[in-house]
């Protein structure tokens, strides 16, 4: 384990030797504890400051019963859960029972704050405000009605906005281009 003292307590291993493993555990004999979840029944040990799950399973009251573990007495405590997309179900179920997820990933071996899982759901569509010209298009076109006067006048709208965000972008790596220049 690299230097690191680590206890492992699963269901193959007998009472005796079990029992000796806690009693190690509750003298602060190891830095870590690795347990399978039906091992981790039962296991109640003070100071736990962290939970790490390498999967959700299948049984939520499992995953509630294995949090629970960390944050007791008014300490502080922190769950960590590695999950998959595939398990976005489990998660939306947890959270309708009260259990808050902040999404993270692992980045240069480091945990680094990453985007919401329903950013799609939550994002709000921008509307961009037309400018006068094209307010006078739209008002004029509405006054002649024809057939296909609405794509008209949204191919219109959708081609000033094109023309304005191509002036922007050019401007911004003129800029950019400009930038790096002048710090050689």
């Amino acid at each position: 384990a690299q230097g690191l003292k680590v206890a492992k307590i699963h269901g193959d291993i007998t009472p005796r030797e079990r029992k000796r493993i806690m009693n190690q555990v509750q003298n602060l004999d190891f830095e870590y504890i690795v347990a399978t979840d039906l091992a981790a029944r039962g296991i109640d040990i003070e100071g736990v400051s962290h939970v790490i799950n390498d999967a959700i399973p299948q049984d939520l009251s499992f995953f509630v019963h294995r949090v629970g573990r960390t944050g007791r007495n008014g300490l502080p405590g922190t769950a960590i859960t590695l999950y998959q997309p595939s398990d976005d179900s489990y998660i939306r179920e947890l959270e309708k029972l009260g259990i808050k997820f902040s999404p993270k990933m692992v980045k240069d071996g480091e945990f680094q704050d990453t985007y919401d899982r329903d950013r799609r759901a939550n994002r709000e569509k921008k509307q961009d405000k037309l400018d006068i010209e094209m307010i006078g298009l739209v008002k004029k076109k509405k006054k002649k009605v024809k057939p296909g006067y609405k794509k008209k006048i949204q191919w219109a709208v959708d081609e000033k906005r094109r023309k304005t965000k191509r002036a922007e972008n050019r401007a911004r790596g003129r800029a950019e281009r400009k930038a790096k220049r002048q710090t050689f």
